[in-house]
């Protein structure tokens, strides 16, 4: 019993580690990349670091990643978004090169509240808030913050399969929901290792041609070579439904703002039901399909991807 957790966990890591898999550029010219850390605090807690990548000019769009990964999963989008707009990506507390802490407020609700107040100490307005899965919970429950006490902070929002609705644990989610089996893997097996595995079981569905390095597998592992690091994605699982859920989709109906929602057609993570679903409850939502990709089109259909928040941004 023990060898079949072990191997479903491998495999659901595989599936994390997917949203960081390198692949060729994209032709055309790049913009310059800002990197930059910025203090934030909630409620007076301890302040803590974020981690953000800017590039471009113009009306402002804000990248939330998904569980498990980090601005990296924008390499391929974040450049073509900025020929014409101002591209802020930012790693999650937890993850990435952001600030790590060994406590338990890792909920979307708890990201929601240190992105609100990045994007106050920035001083942007007028957001296209951009979400991928978990990064997509965080941009629903930040507007949803923002919609009573400053509505004009997001202007558009943009939801990438993202896990709105109630449903099913992935097998992954649901084994972090152990009480000691998910530390036990996490240390037993090194990030390297998992990186390795995640390289060779992720086959190329999108366009774009793949080569590997040792170099890239010792990249993408090394976020999780820290011990907080491997906790912050135990904690984030743990809470990936909201205590609250109920309350969180009722107040959906209050999001007046345009919508666009981006779904792989063959995802087994978050069925495309949800994305039809959800059409019906955001007022002014619309649904566009990425067909052939599973769960992550910014790493499977990067081209297809960037075309349709394009089309979206320049509406």
């Amino acid at each position: 019993m023990l060898r079949l957790r072990l191997r479903r966990a491998v495999l659901g890591v595989a599936v994390i580690f997917n949203s960081l898999l390198p692949a060729n550029a994209f032709a055309g010219p790049q913009e310059a990349v800002s990197a930059y850390r910025i203090a934030v605090a909630v409620n007076d807690g301890a302040p803590l670091s974020l981690y953000a990548e800017e590039r471009g000019r113009g009306p402002v769009v804000v990248l939330l990643h998904g569980l498990g990964a980090s601005t990296y999963s924008w390499r391929y989008v974040a450049p073509i978004l900025a020929r014409t707009h101002r591209v802020i990506a930012i790693d999650f507390k937890g993850f990435g090169r952001s600030d790590k802490a060994f406590d338990t407020a890792y909920s979307a609700a708890d990201q929601a509240r240190l992105i609100e107040t990045f994007l106050a100490r920035r001083g942007v307005r007028d957001v296209t808030l951009i979400g991928h899965s978990f990064g997509g919970q965080v941009a629903l429950v930040t507007a949803l913050n923002l919609a009573r006490r400053d509505p004009h902070r997001i202007r558009q929002l943009v939801l990438i399969d993202t896990p709105a609705l109630p449903q099913p644990l992935s097998p992954l989610v649901a084994l972090m929901q152990r009480a000691v089996l998910p530390y036990v893997l996490a240390t037993a097996v090194p990030a390297e290792i998992m990186a390795r595995i995640a390289l060779a079981l992720s086959p190329a569905r999108g366009p774009i041609d793949r080569r590997y390095t040792d170099a890239d597998a010792s990249a993408y592992a090394a976020p999780f070579s820290d011990a907080a690091a491997r906790h912050a994605y135990v904690q984030t699982s743990r809470q990936i439904v909201p205590q609250d859920f109920d309350r969180v989709v009722a107040g959906y109906r209050q999001l007046q703002q345009r919508t666009l929602l981006v779904w792989c057609t063959q995802d087994q993570v978050v069925p495309l039901a949800t994305g039809r679903r959800l059409t019906g409850i955001l007022p002014n939502a619309r649904l566009v399909q990425i067909a052939g990709c599973n769960h992550a089109p910014a790493d499977e259909a990067p081209a297809t991807l960037a075309r349709t928040l394009v089309r979206f941004l320049d509406h």
